[in-house]
């Protein structure tokens, strides 16, 4: 069992959106985030970093979410594949393939 003190350290890595509008979802690892946020610390998975050609690597069109607080041993993680990523909201569905991938 976790500690409160793990439970808050965990908290306060989990990358989540901060608004409703304008959710944007990383096309390799699903995580959702809002444009500004991309825009400002890329995506935290995938290492991702340009804001300026968000279309290239992210996508609008994307449905459900989940959110995972604790990848490492949460049942939602490991059905989802998400066991080895930061802690936050990811798609369930991605539709759109990355430009550029030939």
């Amino acid at each position: 069992k976790m500690s409160n003190k793990d439970m808050l350290h965990l908290a306060e890595q989990a990358v989540v959106p901060r608004d409703i509008k304008q959710l944007r979802a990383c096309i390799d690892c699903h995580l959702i985030k809002t444009v500004r946020q991309f825009q400002s610390g890329g995506c935290e998975n995938c290492g991702e970093r340009d804001g300026d050609d968000l279309d290239s690597w992210t996508t609008v069109n994307f449905t459900g979410m989940a959110a995972i607080a604790q990848p490492k041993g949460s049942w939602v993680s490991r059905w989802l594949r998400k066991e080895d990523l930061k802690p936050g909201c990811y798609a369930l569905e991605v539709v759109g393939e990355r430009q550029g991938d030939e």
